[in-house]
């Protein structure tokens, strides 16, 4: 199983001696197989490549290319075939952590030998002595390797924006003033690629509000009210919640509807259940996650969100309760 925790890239980053000459590290390099991207590139990186100036350094620009490039067909084959927000989130959320930790590591490539000499490094006649050639070469790639994660995370953050939210997006100057701390390489240029408006036309625009969609209009009132009778009657909703406020609860587009739960948790965690197992009953459109239904809708008797009761497990007392509930709503369907 994929941890998208960029572990290939761990152990590249250590840059370790593999060959003993140049022409051995050329001979590798032009055997190495290449892993381009499955989907139209949001961004580039394009490095200068005099700056890569050993041909163990491209050796390693190409290993590391290849395995940000897996790890990004990896991640957008999960999440287009799959598609909930729970998930894409879950990535998401590794991505960036592993992305933060291997910046701190490539950073650290260079804490002993400083990274001072790069503004020679970078002229337009650089003077690199043979013995400080190593140190020299580990800079370059830690730089290069930085720029590599950006771009790993660029890619997947703007193509599944519409699950962070766009303020929590970084553009490149930003991720990099944020993240890695210096301003953005202009040796190892991260940009936009020239189709990137023309891909980002086909990305999801917003999160779909969290809520039951009830395909079948004819008997929906009807549903709906029987429904919200039996929660009344089991004392898990307030008697003056009404039946309007729970339909909109069901209508499949956004509210801001609070409902009020006053029943023990575990029978709401069941009812949802319950209601999501169903065939006839779309649940959570595409893009969000059927658990956020409780943290966005429904409140506690003090009008405090509710905790997680996502692995609330099921009571035998109230077994019936739960079926009774579901099958109220459910029934109108077959």
């Amino acid at each position: 199983m994929n941890n998208f925790d960029l572990k290939k890239v761990h152990e590249l980053i250590r840059f370790k001696d593999v060959c003993t000459t140049g022409n051995d590290y050329m001979k590798e390099a032009s055997c190495l197989p290449r892993i381009e991207l499955e989907t139209e590139p949001l961004y580039v990186l394009t490095p200068k490549m005099p700056i890569l100036f050993t041909p163990k350094l491209r050796y390693y620009r190409l290993l590391i290319e290849n395995e940000i490039n897996r790890h990004i067909n990896a991640a957008t084959e999960l999440l287009e075939a799959d598609g909930s927000g729970e998930l894409t989130m879950f990535v998401l959320k590794k991505t960036r952590e592993t992305v933060s930790t291997l910046i701190n590591e490539a950073k650290r490539l260079t804490l002993f030998i400083g990274d001072k000499n790069w503004e020679n490094i970078i002229s337009e006649m650089p003077s690199i002595p043979r013995h400080e050639k190593a140190a020299t070469e580990v800079t370059v790639f830690s730089h290069y390797v930085i720029a590599e994660l950006a771009r790993c995370w660029l890619e997947l953050q703007d193509r599944y924006a519409y699950v962070i939210g766009e303020a929590g997006c970084y553009d490149v100057s930003l991720f990099y003033t944020s993240i890695v701390g210096r301003n953005p390489d202009k040796e190892f240029e991260v940009k936009r690629s020239e189709k990137y408006a023309e891909e980002a036309n086909g990305f999801k625009k917003g999160r779909t509000d969290c809520c039951f969609l009830y395909d079948n209009e004819e008997f929906f009132p009807i549903a709906i009210q029987e429904f919200t009778n039996k929660l009344r009657a089991h004392k898990l909703i307030p008697d003056d919640m009404d039946c309007k406020r729970m339909e909109s609860l069901f209508q499949g587009h956004a509210c801001r509807t609070n409902y009020t739960w006053i029943g023990e948790y575990h029978i709401l965690t069941h009812i949802i259940k319950g209601l999501f197992k169903d065939n006839v009953i779309s649940t959570w459109p595409e893009g969000t996650s059927p658990w956020q239904v409780i943290s966005c809708r429904f409140v506690d008797k003090h009008g405090n969100p509710l905790p997680n009761i996502r692995t609330q497990t099921e009571r035998k007392k109230t077994k019936s309760i739960v079926k009774e509930i579901v099958d109220s709503l459910a029934g109108y369907m077959s």
